[in-house]
């Protein structure tokens, strides 16, 4: 699946459509509800560290993401209006739990990107009889 959508954010109402459009689109790739709630809110809460929609203009970027056998979504939060741009690690602390990992960078122009990469469970196989061994992909 080649998928990606890339949400201007200028207001907080913008925040709420990549939140929802996270949700739909981790619905549409797979992920259980629980996931699905998981990558929205580890979205919009990105961009409330970011202050996107409040004290900055920027972009929420969705893509399908698939790599070394994984695949799973991916989420780029990128300041656009260079208005102290700096990004303090203690301000995505609270997301890590959220995702499978966080990435910050500083781009030119004193704007910052921070990527989340949130991947599909491997799921154990059923087991057909009480002594089978559970085995993991």
């Amino acid at each position: 699946m080649d998928k990606s959508q890339t949400i201007p954010v200028q207001s907080e109402f913008d925040v709420f459509m990549a939140r929802m459009q996270a949700r739909e689109m981790a619905r549409e790739i797979g992920f259980d509800a629980m996931n699905q709630a998981r990558i929205a809110l580890a979205t919009s809460s990105l961009a409330c560290a970011l202050r996107l929609g409040e004290m900055q203009q920027g972009q929420v970027t969705l893509n399908c993401l698939e790599r070394a056998g994984d695949w799973g979504m991916r989420v780029d939060c990128t300041t656009a209006s260079g208005v102290n741009g700096r990004a303090e690690p203690w301000a995505f602390a609270d997301l890590k739990w959220l995702v499978d990992e966080l990435v910050v960078k500083e781009l030119p122009s004193n704007n910052v990107q921070v990527t989340l990469f949130a991947l599909m469970p491997r799921y154990v196989e059923k087991r057909s009889s009480p002594d089978e061994k559970i085995r993991s992909d």
